[in-house]
């Protein structure tokens, strides 16, 4: 996952810099109006080890998060279901290629020639905006998607 320092500017006169894995708007820290950010650099996330545990954890055990599939896969018969999911908690198959921040974020497989992936997302605890720190689970919620490859 690209991991991103940006910069802000509030009105009210705050300026401050970020680091997040999303380019997106953040609170002002004095006054908490919503600003977005008025330049950024990509940088490589400097927690990427906790961020990995964290999500290997997660995946593996299916707790410590929500676990959600889209309605496609939802339809799917149950032992197709209940495969892909296996398939999710056992995944290893971690490339340069698939995963080139090395925080276990997202992978792919097969069941009978239809594709699925799963992708983990980060929020804050009240699930409105981004976590400011995926590698703190005090402050992130994380949300494990599986899904149809062709559905992303």
């Amino acid at each position: 996952m690209p991991w991103f320092r940006k910069h802000h500017t509030c009105p009210c006169g705050t300026d401050w810099w970020a680091e997040w894995d999303c380019l997106c708007n953040d609170r002002c820290p004095t006054c908490d109006a919503e600003i977005e950010p008025d330049e950024h650099e990509a940088i490589q996330g400097a927690k990427s080890a906790k961020i990995r545990s964290l999500n290997d954890r997660f995946r593996k055990s299916l707790t410590g998060g929500h676990v959600m599939m889209t309605a496609a896969v939802s339809a799917l018969p149950d032992d197709v279901r209940a495969r892909a999911i296996e398939l999710t908690r056992t995944f290893d198959d971690f490339t340069p290629d698939n995963d080139p921040h090395n925080e276990h974020d997202f992978g792919s497989f097969e069941i009978d020639d239809q594709k699925f992936i799963f992708k983990h997302d980060y929020y804050d605890k009240s699930m409105q905006y981004g976590s400011e720190d995926p590698g703190d689970p005090q402050k992130t919620t994380r949300v494990l998607t599986i899904m149809l490859a062709d559905e992303y």
